[in-house]
């Protein structure tokens, strides 16, 4: 996470460095409706159900535009709110071995398939500010929760055993879009933080990349 952080920031700092005038700001306009399609890398942690990879759909309505005035970006600064949902899934085989220590031996309880999954819903909101032309940088909040299930199925015999919670999400972000046309471009976003943090429970993935529609 601090190397992400490390290159974000650096990101920004060539963008300031490099920033052309912008007269105002050119998306996430005040009562226009965008979409997101991505696809996230999921939080390298050790855990039984961590690797999942993401796909999300993000739906979000400008609010307002143009209310922060500065000489160098004109017009600028815009304020959106929607909502978020994605959909995870892993599946593997293994075999569950079980060790007794009063014998010291290693019981084989066979081969199992576990399969996890994942459905994170939040709505969020976000500032944007525009540094350069068709580029769009904004950081935001989401709020909502997760819906995670497990499944152990048994290849021979045994019991299959299945479980189900539900969490809170409450995390920020970062994300960058670069339009090529006034509807169409390609997006980027980090979680930064997750609430509660558990390595066994994935929430949110850790960045994400896909395109943008604005319509």
């Amino acid at each position: 996470m601090r190397k992400i952080l490390l290159i974000i920031a650096t990101l920004f700092t060539v963008m300031c460095a490099n920033a052309s005038n912008v007269e105002k700001i050119q998306f996430a306009n005040a009562g226009k409706f965008s979409l997101g399609v991505m696809a996230g890398f999921p939080f390298f942690e050790e855990g039984i159900n961590n690797g999942m990879p993401y796909v999300s759909l993000d739906a979000m309505m400008g609010l307002t535009d143009g209310f922060c005035h500065t000489n160098k970006f004109g017009d600028n600064g815009a304020i959106d709110l929607g909502v978020y949902v994605g959909y995870a899934r892993n599946e593997y085989n293994f075999r569950e071995l079980v060790y007794n220590e009063e014998s010291r031996t290693t019981e084989d309880l066979g081969e199992y398939t576990w399969s996890s999954w994942a459905i994170p819903a939040t709505f969020r909101g976000a500032f944007h500010w525009e540094f350069v032309k068709n580029l769009d940088v904004y950081a935001g909040l989401q709020l909502g929760c997760s819906t995670y299930g497990t499944k152990k199925t048994p290849h021979v015999g045994g019991k299959e055993s299945e479980t189900l919670r539900i969490d809170l999400i409450a995390c920020h972000y970062l994300g960058v879009k670069w339009m090529f046309t006034k509807f169409f471009g390609v997006k980027a976003e980090c979680n930064m933080l997750s609430f509660p943090v558990s390595d066994r429970y994935p929430k949110l993935p850790m960045a994400s990349v896909g395109f943008q529609f604005n319509f």
